[in-house]
């Protein structure tokens, strides 16, 4: 009789968790490469040709706010995967190592009975297979779009054809495998697009470019910026060297820039769609999120630059939104960073988000649109690339208050930059020695020490 009794409670325990295995959410995180926030239709560019991104970010909630920890692939990964700033989790730069005992999404899902998938572009250390995927097809860095050299579980390969489109193959798959598990699943999926491919160039098909008019093109007002008001090592740092290498600030070379880089995201559209339609066909919205991101922007002959790391407007805003089970389409305002993404999805899943974590959760946001999560939010500009220097950055709502420091130590202030959007949406205008924005200034100082009390000088025990 003993053994009865506790055969049905076993039962009844093990029936309990797999009814919350049931319940329990499946994810799906799509983080573009270089996406900047105009480039999706829907955020407000009438020229670009994004149908699928637009059909679906508006089945969601989209975010008008949203900001990268650091501008730069390696390091918005980490960031987006630890929910914690490369000060704190290492990476720094590009091809990084995660720091010893760092812990990812995937394996706080896997652990809680996820299925894990990673499909797309991998640029840290150490690999996927490390870090909790159970399945992987990934190309590490950039590279061509054809011909890439692609590691699986079993294999490696090379794809003929175009290495996004041979990616939503396999995430199609891992979402067959997944569906017939019966598992909650979580696919990281990872384009190339529209980041350059090796020869640094967006070489889409020509039936592509000719959809877009390159007299149509638009161009950044600030393009002439002589960086009056900036940091004197902007005027020789990669950014500007190589822009001019591409003839910027010439009106004409920017166009044909932008209809090169608009062509190469009209074709990831064109991947993704399939990718969506998959995900309609398996039945699958009912219980799945779908968060779509970039990890960085990227400056297209903004204030005369080329490329992303520099902690100006356009370099760090991307494209955001959520679609999913109770949310009801909708726009918010409020300031949310790729940080937010680890305690989001836990939360979701009614997993503990660590104390360690530096995000915010958004749930609260899913179907609250006047709701915020931040007043403010730092940007932690402390990698070197292209010679970039040491800054720290509070991003602000209406403002933005640049540190510019002459080294990694953080000791000594090289230049300071303030910019009011409301009144200098092109950056053209430092107000940092106004004496009318003084208030404001000593603020955003105690906010940049504050990040440095809390994040920067703290031993995080992981």
């Amino acid at each position: 009789m003993k053994q009865v009794i506790l055969f049905l409670i076993v039962l009844a325990f093990s029936s309990c968790d797999r009814s919350v295995e049931e319940r329990r959410p499946n994810f799906i995180i799509i983080y573009t490469d270089d996406q900047q926030f105009m480039g999706a239709g829907v955020n407000g560019n009438p020229v670009i040709l994004t149908p699928n991104m637009d059909s679906l970010s508006q089945r969601g909630l989209r975010f008008t706010n949203a900001h990268v920890a650091f501008s730069l692939c390696s390091p918005s990964r980490a960031a987006l995967l630890t929910g914690r700033y490369g000060s704190q989790n290492g990476v720094l730069g590009l091809g990084s190592t995660l720091r010893p005992g760092e812990k990812v999404l995937s394996q706080y899902l896997k652990e809680e009975g996820y299925y894990t998938g990673l499909s797309g572009k991998w640029h840290i250390k150490p690999g996927p297979e490390k870090l909790g995927f159970d399945f992987y097809n990934y190309f590490f860095s950039n590279g061509t779009y054809y011909g890439r050299r692609v590691i699986t579980e079993r294999d490696t390969l090379y794809p003929s054809n175009h290495i996004d489109e041979y990616g939503v193959d396999q995430s199609i798959t891992f979402l067959q495998e997944a569906t017939r598990s019966g598992k909650p699943f979580f696919l990281f999926h990872c384009p190339q697009t529209p980041h350059m491919n090796g020869e640094l160039v967006w070489d889409a098909k020509e039936n592509t470019k000719i959809l877009y008019d390159v007299d149509e093109m638009p161009v950044p007002q600030n393009r002439l910026d002589d960086l009056t008001g900036k940091p004197p090592y902007l005027q020789k740092v990669r950014n500007r060297m190589q822009a001019k290498v591409y003839g910027y600030p010439d009106e004409n070379a920017i166009q044909v820039h932008t209809r090169d880089y608009y062509s190469v995201i009209t074709e990831l559209d064109g991947f993704l769609g399939k990718l969506f339609e998959t995900i309609s066909d398996l039945e699958l919205w009912e219980n799945t999120y779908l968060v779509f991101m970039s990890d960085n922007g990227w400056m297209l002959g903004d204030h005369g630059f080329t490329s992303k790391v520099l902690p100006y407007q356009v370099s760090t805003h991307v494209p955001f939104f959520i679609v999913g089970p109770d949310i009801k389409p909708g726009v918010t305002k409020a300031l949310v960073s790729n940080l937010d993404i680890v305690p989001t999805l836990l939360e979701l899943a009614d997993i503990n988000v660590p104390e360690i974590v530096h995000g915010e959760s958004l749930k609260p946001l899913l179907n609250d649109r006047e709701g915020e999560v931040r007043s403010h939010f730092i940007y932690e500009g402390l990698g070197s690339y292209g010679s970039s220097h040491y800054n720290l950055t509070v991003i602000d709502g209406d403002y933005r208050y640049i540190v510019t420091y002459t080294d990694s130590t953080l000791n000594e202030v090289e230049f300071t930059e303030l910019y009011h959007y409301k009144l200098d949406a092109q950056e053209l205008s430092n107000e940092a020695s106004n004496p009318e924005y003084q208030e404001m200034v000593k603020r955003f100082d105690q906010q940049i020490v504050a990040h440095k009390n809390k994040i920067l000088e703290q031993d995080q025990i992981l």
